[in-house]
């Protein structure tokens, strides 16, 4: 005969609670990732600095870039240009504080890192709020850092990056704990973002404005164009001569020298004259058609007097 055991009764095991959604830095830095990762917004924001240089760099020449009809690959390739030098200044001004803090850390001991951190907590509030006083008046009068492209951006970055440090800083210490606001975080990190949208778009456009000097100042070197037309164009131009060309029968009656050839876009030309100056200068944009025809010689090449 088989005895059966009698079953154990008793009290189960609770069981475990499910886990917290995380709360702290790491689930906002996620939520930053995400949209980070976004491609789309980023092609909108490497377009949006591609135009902001696009539009310095024509202006400087005296042509709004929307009669070029300029693609999207050359709005983008710009973008880049400006975008490079913030980038690498960003991470690199970053990595440096991750490592210097880190250091300072191992090396001076918890007693005296959390000392440091009262004595800088305070500093860092007052130099935060004095950078966003000072960047919030310099976006409605830009003037006095008109020279500084970037700088009041920048400023306005680091100065809610040192106020929000102060302000946890503050608050852990009264509540004895370090749990994050969500919230809080992500809205001082949408606000470092502004800051740095806002320095990225000036640094772009001084980009596009100091490339449009650089290309200026090479003018003389460049190929002489030579352009013939079959009808008149009425180039009229400090160093720009048109000649009529004697042979009745040719298929192209008029012929400009002095010219440089500045750009050829979506079916547009852009001519300057060959002394181009900043101060007096005039550009010609001429649509591109089979009525016209381009001969390209050396920069100082002289053509015949009759074509």
């Amino acid at each position: 005969m088989t005895i059966r055991r009698p079953l154990r009764r008793g009290l189960r095991a609770p069981a475990s609670p499910e886990p917290e959604p995380a709360a702290g830095p790491a689930h906002a830095l996620k939520l930053v990732g995400a949209v980070l990762a976004n491609t789309t917004l980023l092609t909108a924001l490497l377009y949006y600095f591609g135009l902001v240089y696009t539009q310095t760099y024509f202006a400087y020449f005296r042509v709004h870039y929307t009669l070029l009809g300029q693609t999207p690959d050359e709005i983008f390739g710009r973008g880049v240009d400006g975008v490079l030098v913030p980038l690498t200044a960003v991470a690199g001004a970053a990595l440096l504080f991750l490592v210097l803090t880190r250091f300072l850390k191992i090396r001076l001991g918890e007693a005296s890192w959390s000392r440091l951190l009262r004595i800088c907590s305070p500093v860092a509030g007052v130099l935060g709020l004095a950078l966003l006083a000072v960047t919030t008046a310099l976006a409605l009068d830009p003037e006095p850092l008109r020279d500084r492209p970037g700088l009041p951006g920048a400023g306005f970055a680091l100065g809610v990056l040192l106020a929000l440090f102060s302000w946890r800083h503050w608050t852990s210490r009264r509540t004895g704990g370090t749990r994050s606001n969500v919230a809080e975080l992500v809205t001082g990190y949408a606000l470092v973002s502004v800051g740095l949208f806002w320095a990225v778009g000036d640094y772009s456009g001084a980009v596009g404005t100091s490339r449009a000097y650089e290309a200026s100042g090479v003018i003389p070197a460049r190929p002489a164009a030579t352009l013939y037309s079959a009808e008149s164009l009425n180039l009229t131009a400090d160093g720009v001569a048109q000649v009529k060309c004697a042979d009745p029968g040719s298929a192209y009656k008029y012929r400009y020298t002095g010219l440089k050839l500045l750009l050829q876009s979506s079916g547009q030309y852009v001519f300057l004259p060959s002394n181009w100056r900043a101060s007096t200068g005039v550009a010609f944009v001429i649509p591109k058609t089979d009525r016209l025809r381009l001969e390209f010689g050396p920069s100082r090449s002289v053509p015949p007097p009759a074509c």
